[in-house]
């Protein structure tokens, strides 16, 4: 698995937003929850969770495909771990 970063200077506000937005979902979904009671549940979670993801990445498709593409692909991995 690789990753790369790439660095840009944006001139529009909006990019900051959406980058703020994407902070806040990611510390949402990452961050301490109930352990799930049923294998149900844990299931229903992440479908939630691909879903808030997919939400975001049609907020800023239009400014940012590839960052849109990224989380699409991210909400589709998300929903199949234990497949």
């Amino acid at each position: 698995m690789s990753a790369s970063l790439t660095s840009g200077t944006y001139g529009r506000q909006s990019s900051f937003a959406f980058s703020g937005a994407f902070l806040q979902l990611m510390s949402g979904l990452f961050g301490s929850r109930p352990v799930a009671r049923t294998v149900g549940s844990s299931e229903r979670v992440r479908v939630r969770e691909a879903n808030e993801v997919r939400e975001l990445a049609r907020s800023v498709e239009m400014q940012s495909p590839g960052f849109a593409a990224d989380l699409y692909a991210a909400a589709l991995r998300h929903e199949g771990l234990d497949d």
